[in-house]
């Protein structure tokens, strides 16, 4: 299946989406020789910056994009890597005192299991810290499952399903996989965008893809317009467009 991320477009909005890893990264405590593995690493632009920030022994990048990493791989030495692989593969072998997550484990299902596979990938003492776009819920990705199902024959019937949990479930499960401090909260991050239209181009950089992947070019394009309508019905005309997006940020330790 062809590789439809790409890293001109996802950065369009390298401003909002880097405000909550900023936040997220500022909830992980420092300790001496820290080894760091990113899950969903991107253009490695941001864990560049953890690991600088951390003063991290090792870090390692990981993410299932080569057009990513490509960009990426700019940032490597003095202890930084990256690695091409899906996260739910675990392909990073070893323990680590920090795995961190920025915007990547909302496209995973099963977080429950996700979350305790990756509670065992920490040290004695380890921090968890992850972040995820908690919009599943609203009409950006209701329209998004509604406009593929209308493709439905085109898709082979494939819909992306998110299926983030709430704030407090979150909160729950860190507690019952042993972590002894916790941090979970849902944030609101407003982004002023230039207009209504930016939204598509938003998730044409990040949810579309997934559709991008399965369809023809034209047909994709015919995917997009539909959407587009169905959204621009839902938001309005307003310029600038006021974009609110809901994230949960989760940071948890383990005892020593």
């Amino acid at each position: 299946m062809q590789d439809s991320w790409n890293p001109n477009l996802y950065e369009k909005f390298q401003t909002e989406r880097s405000r909550p890893f900023y936040d997220l990264a500022n909830m992980v405590r420092r300790r001496e020789g820290m080894r760091v593995l990113d899950l969903g690493c991107g253009t490695g632009k941001l864990t560049h910056y953890l690991h600088r920030k951390l003063a991290a022994q090792e870090t390692v990048g990981l993410d299932a994009s080569e057009n990513m990493l490509r960009l990426a791989r700019q940032f490597e030495g003095n202890g930084l890597e990256f690695k091409f692989g899906r996260i739910e593969d675990d392909p990073v072998p070893g323990k680590f005192d920090l795995v961190f997550s920025n915007a990547a484990l909302q496209w995973l299902t099963g977080h429950e299991a996700l979350f305790e596979k990756l509670r065992f990938k920490l040290q004695p003492g380890g921090q968890l810290a992850v972040q995820v776009p908690a919009m599943n819920s609203e009409p950006v990705h209701i329209l998004a499952v509604e406009t593929a199902e209308e493709f439905s024959e085109e898709l082979g019937g494939y819909v992306r399903h998110l299926e983030v949990l709430r704030p407090e479930n979150y909160a729950k499960l860190l507690y019952k996989l042993g972590f002894i401090e916790q941090e979970v909260r849902l944030q609101i991050y407003g982004h002023i965008l230039p207009s209504p239209e930016a939204v598509i181009e938003w998730y044409r950089g990040t949810l579309l893809t997934t559709y991008q992947q399965r369809l023809d070019a034209e047909t994709y394009e015919r995917f997009v317009k539909g959407y587009t309508q169905k959204l621009i019905k839902y938001l309005g005309e307003e310029r600038p467009f006021f974009f609110a997006y809901k994230r949960i940020l989760i940071w948890g330790r383990l005892s020593y």
